[in-house]
């Protein structure tokens, strides 16, 4: 597991661990209390090879902070998760909620390094206006939606559930001019919800 946090910019707590202890200090304190220590890159895969915690100290957008982790994660195999735990994203205007323009590059990096993104959403309220910066990202990436306010508990297994195993989507590209293909997946005889990205693109 890798922790990274987003205030006024994308700081990096840990490279790639299993030491629940450190772990646990983290979310249970350091987060709040404390500024992010020197983070060493660990000897096996490391995401910091490509995601300098200097450069996240001068990443100032969430979407930007996205792409970058994004862009870190691409040339890791397989499959990974990425928990966003928050309050929320996008701009809201007159027109309704809008996401910057760095959304877009930001999309496509974690589409790209088959990312799913597992939106938290921690704000005490059954419904605001900036959760749905968090509903889209999920849902284009392959992820979902969860508010935590009144049962995290359940919250919490379904994120569990979600992350216990994966699929493989092996998909052909259709004989088109085009470089951006839609997707959509559905279960067949049987009941349930298939959690895929809504597009992908081809390189």
């Amino acid at each position: 597991m890798v922790i990274l946090s987003f205030d006024s910019h994308l700081k990096v707590w840990t490279d790639f661990t299993s030491d629940r202890e450190r772990l646990a200090r983290i979310f249970g304190h350091d987060l709040l209390l404390e500024h992010p220590p020197v983070v060493l890159a660990s000897s096996a895969s490391s995401l910091l090879e490509r995601l300098d915690p200097n450069t996240g100290r001068r990443t100032y957008g969430n979407e930007r902070g996205l792409e970058l982790i994004g862009d870190a994660l691409e040339p890791l195999p397989g499959s990974k998760s990425l928990v966003l735990i928050g309050y929320g994203f996008g701009r809201l205007g007159f027109s309704g909620v809008a996401m910057e323009n760095d959304y877009g590059p930001a999309r496509r990096a974690l589409v790209a390094a088959r990312t799913s993104v597992f939106s938290l959403d921690v704000t005490n309220a059954d419904y605001h206006s900036l959760e749905a910066g968090l509903q889209l990202v999920s849902k284009e990436t392959g992820g979902f939606y969860a508010r935590t306010h009144l049962f995290p508990d359940i919250a919490m297994r379904q994120l569990a559930g979600a992350l216990a195993g994966y699929y493989v989507l092996f998909v052909e590209p259709p004989d088109s001019r085009r470089t951006v293909h839609d997707v959509e997946a559905e279960l067949t005889h049987r009941k349930g919800h298939v959690l895929a990205t809504t597009s992908f693109e081809e390189r």
